[in-house]
């Protein structure tokens, strides 16, 4: 595969061979098609006239094999394009959910979720009519050939009619595109907008918001209701005069083929032979005006699925490196979330050795959790590096560095399927290893309390857990396999005593085992456990070093009245801090660090 090759490309160049057995069978198919106008003019030509049964039965059993090679021809044409759409979606899959991940994570939530709408639209179209008159359509100029062949002025008739009804395709691309743009676009609010209100179901009934929320959806409703009504209406008045120049054209003909017929210029049976013709003529060019609100919105879904593969390119495999041992590095860090602007955290530098608790401490809204997500990969840096074992982040694949990381977000969430298959990552468990992550977590007696243990559904549909047992179980699924490095974002914040024990143990057997583990915490119990400090303040590191020599300058309230980001910022040049290193004060606005600047 080419660099340059695009995966929409890549799946369709999967479906050549499909398409070259498509192109073969429609040329036997409409061949076929000339049975009927072969037979009703012998019919009329010859039966009638002569009035011979055996004829007639010779020419009905010849017609009648046609027919039946003809349905066959056509049922595998339509088993052929339907394996099609399911090649086209094995070779789109995995880029695609790939694609979609990276742009959730970048925050194009719009982008994500419409990706997978556009691919089954793709998949859906291939299977489906629109491809069969793509193919039928070139032999229209066959059928209108033949009309000339007949008498030129039936094939005029016969033209004339096809280019008419092209007209209107063109046409109905000019009046229906913006209105397909205006539907999708209005769609997409108003799915966002359900899924958003759904998610937080519990604070929209319990603060009265029901009525508000209902008001808006309708609002959002309305206006895809109201695009794709005017959408509709122009396809459809299209589609009526469509079908309109059809009935014309035909009559026309029959008109004229009476002429030519009074004249002695054809035959009666050329007269109907001439009709039939010209309905298959006009047949796929007909199918495909009928068709065109999926043509266009295969357009559009093609051109969005193209944006989104070159905005999110598909990271190539590199060097297999070997398996990490945790030591972890950030040289001159600058993160800014997605759709920011402004760095969150800047110019951070510090190192650790495999083996080393760290925790990251600091006010709400320092830049913790910003830190932790790039730690694990989740998000690039703007500018700097991270590395595990001195490789940059970015040098590991993706699916192999997540094997070698755990990482615990704030937001324990577990997707349908069984509690193992979850602490298993979906992945095929290994037994015992669950059972290990399990008991490490502490979270392997309330597991065999579930209904059907470790085989218990969780996720959407299945049990409901408790926020303890959410975020243990989610610390089980981080601890599985062993991963050299264990990121932790505030993993006792729904904790009681029993959990915050379990998890002091479980930093222990950590350490005891040379894991790596970085917390975001402030819990004294967990404070303990740990090797080395950092401070993080608006952004910038402030102190950074052994836990016995920071904690002293931090202790007690003066970590929570340490300045948090608002309308002073933290100087952006002073990120990396030794370790006895003082917090720094809060500088003017105008020397806040944009990213332009950063960059």
């Amino acid at each position: 595969m080419s660099s340059r090759t695009t995966p929409i490309a890549a799946a369709v160049n999967a479906l050549r061979p499909a398409f070259g057995a498509t192109f073969v069978m429609s040329i036997f198919i409409n061949l076929t098609m000339f049975m009927v106008p072969i037979y009703s003019l012998q019919i009329y030509d010859r039966v009638l006239s002569s009035r011979n049964t055996g004829t007639l039965l010779m020419l009905t059993l010849i017609a009648a094999l046609f027919i039946a090679l003809y349905g066959l021809l056509e049922y595998a044409r339509r088993g052929v394009l339907v394996r099609a759409g399911v090649r086209f979606n094995d070779v789109l899959s995995a880029p695609l959910l790939n694609a979609a991940f990276r742009a959730k994570l970048a925050g194009h939530q719009t982008g994500a979720d419409q990706a997978i709408r556009d691919a089954e639209t793709l998949r859906e179209s291939i299977s489906s009519a629109i491809v069969v008159s793509l193919f039928d359509i070139p032999w229209s100029l066959v059928f209108i050939g033949l009309c000339y062949l007949l008498h030129p002025l039936l094939g005029n008739v016969a033209l004339i009619g096809s280019v008419l009804i092209l007209l209107c395709a063109l046409i109905s691309e000019l009046v229906t595109r913006a209105g397909l743009e205006a539907v999708t676009r209005h769609a997409a609010e108003k799915n966002r907008f359900a899924q958003s209100s759904l998610r937080n179901a519990e604070a929209v009934f319990g603060l009265g918001m029901g009525k508000a929320v209902t008001h808006r959806w309708r609002e959002f409703d309305n206006n895809v209701v109201a695009a794709q009504s005017t959408s509709s209406e122009r396809t459809a008045a299209l589609l009526g005069v469509s079908k309109t120049i059809r009935m014309a054209v035909q009559i026309a003909l029959l008109g004229a083929g009476a002429w030519l017929a009074i004249g002695r210029e054809i035959s009666p049976g050329a007269m109907i032979a001439a009709m039939i013709i010209m309905g298959r003529a006009l047949a796929p060019i007909e199918q495909a005006v009928a068709n065109w609100k999926r043509i266009a919105a295969c357009r559009s879904a093609h051109r969005r699925l193209n944006a989104l593969f070159a905005q999110f390119p598909e990271r190539k495999s590199g060097t297999e490196l070997p398996r990490p041992q945790g030591h972890l590095s950030a040289e001159q860090l600058f993160l800014v979330p997605p759709g920011g602007g402004e760095p969150v955290v800047r110019n951070l530098n510090f190192e650790i050795e495999a083996g080393t608790v760290l925790a990251v401490i600091g006010p709400s809204g320092g830049g913790k959790s910003s830190l932790v997500r790039a730690l694990a990969g989740v998000w690039t840096p703007a500018k700097g590096a991270v590395r595990l074992d001195s490789a940059n982040l970015s040098q590991w694949d993706p699916n192999e560095l997540g094997q070698r990381i755990g990482y615990l977000p704030q937001e324990a969430e577990f997707l349908p399927a069984t509690v193992a298959e979850n602490i298993a990552r979906l992945g095929t468990p290994d037994d015992k290893e669950v059972v290990r992550a399990a008991k490490v977590a502490g979270v392997h007696d309330t597991i065999l309390k579930l209904p059907q243990g470790y085989e218990t559904p969780i996720g959407d549909g299945g049990v409901v857990l408790s926020g303890g047992q959410r975020q243990r179980l989610a610390l089980a699924r981080a601890l599985y396999g062993r991963p050299c490095l264990v990121i932790l974002d505030e993993p006792n914040s729904n904790l009681d005593g029993q959990g915050e024990a379990a998890l002091g143990r479980a930093i222990q057997t950590m350490k005891a085992n040379g894991q790596t583990v970085v917390i975001v915490t402030h819990k004294p119990q967990v404070m303990r456990l740990v090797d080395k400090v950092l401070v993080l303040v608006n952004g910038v590191m402030t102190e950074f070093g052994d836990r016995d020599e920071v904690m002293p300058k931090v202790s007690g309230p003066r970590i929570a009245n340490l300045p948090v980001r608002g309308d002073q910022q933290a100087a952006a040049g002073s990120g990396s801090a030794s370790a006895h290193r003082r917090p720094v004060p809060p500088t003017p606005p105008d020397r806040e660090t944009s990213i332009s600047k950063v960059a």
